[in-house]
């Protein structure tokens, strides 16, 4: 009598186990990174995405706004397939379906019913260095948001995952990861498959270069997007004032704090610094391996202040503006510490 009591409590811990080894070999294949660039082939944001066909995947349109460039590697793969752009874009659900022709590989599986509050499901997203990230979690709420629906998942989003597929215990996709909100503790949330399987049913005469600018939200919706964990991050920039008897005019950069917003430690972080004339138009750029976050690296959730005055960046006038100037402070890299 033991034995088959000691059975049937292992069988729901083995029958897990199975399912979420299945159901990673299966999607895996279907998911995607996005490396999105702007006019000078500059990294400028990173998400993830699904094949829904030959040459078709599906992603946030968060993700690739403002990006001129960009292309997808599949989960374990090297090869670089270029975006040529997108299909159709919507932009209320913030999804969008993009033209990649070089890509071959397998299909998701699409779920056409409601999602059930409690149903078992799994979060697939390639955060920046942890490609192939897989997490499990249950439907925890329907929410709507201006007339929109998002599905509510305990599973948790990695940075850069937006854009991913959220999958069911049977492997089928039943929504699209698109952030988690800041205010709260596990809130994270999809976008249904209702309104994929309406985008990629839409009309496609033509595919249109991407370009897309930044679109204004609605409030919960811009709520939501401004939740959104985007990795390492650049905050604070701080300069010398000076008063020419024009009034303080801010010159001499002084220094600015590098902010993990990773659960993992990260090092070697690599910036781009780019100097703007007063019309936007870049005149100076160069990259930057602050030393002092090297080794040493930057604890999850913290930051670490980088003091330019005690530091050479290798071109003074990258560090001094003008009026009308503007300086901007990519990261172009990192490294997770183990």
């Amino acid at each position: 009598m033991k034995k088959y009591f000691l059975l049937l409590l292992l069988l729901p811990t083995l029958m897990f186990s199975q399912n979420a080894k299945e159901i990673a070999k299966k999607c895996m294949a279907s998911t995607v990174s996005l490396v999105m660039e702007d006019n000078f082939k500059q990294p400028l944001s990173l998400g993830s995405g699904f094949i829904v066909d030959n040459g078709k995947v599906i992603t946030n349109l968060h993700v690739i706004e403002d990006a001129k460039y960009g292309y997808v590697t599949i989960s374990g793969e090297s090869k670089k397939h270029k975006i040529e752009g997108y299909l159709a874009v919507d932009k209320t659900s913030d999804l969008a379906l993009l033209s990649v022709p070089t890509l071959v590989g397998i299909s998701i599986e699409i779920n056409g019913n409601n999602p059930e509050i409690g149903e078992k499901i799994y979060a697939i997203g390639n955060p920046k260095g942890l490609s192939g990230t897989i997490s499990e979690g249950i439907i925890s709420g329907i929410r709507t948001f201006d007339n929109e629906e998002l599905i509510q998942i305990t599973a948790p989003i990695s940075p850069g995952s937006s854009g991913g597929p959220v999958i069911n215990n049977n492997g089928q996709l039943i929504g699209v990861s698109v952030g988690t909100l800041d205010a709260g503790q596990n809130l994270n949330f999809a976008i249904p498959t209702k309104y994929v399987s309406k985008l990629i049913q839409l009309p496609k005469t033509q595919i249109t270069q991407l370009d897309i600018k930044s679109i204004a939200k609605k409030s919960s919706q811009s709520n939501l997007g401004k939740g959104i964990k985007e990795g390492v991050e650049i905050i604070n920039l701080e300069w010398k004032t000076t008063d020419y008897g024009m009034g303080i005019i801010e010159t001499n950069l002084e220094g600015f704090s590098i902010k993990n917003n990773l659960p993992n430690e990260v090092s070697k972080v690599k910036l781009l610094l780019i100097l703007r004339n007063a019309q936007n138009v870049p005149i100076d750029a160069v990259d930057y391996e602050p030393y002092s976050v090297k080794y040493d690296g930057i604890r999850p959730f913290l930051s670490k202040y980088i003091d330019i005055s005690r530091t050479d960046i290798g071109r003074s006038r990258i560090s001094e503006r003008k009026k009308g100037e503007k300086l901007e402070i990519r990261v172009l890299d990192f490294t997770f510490e183990e």
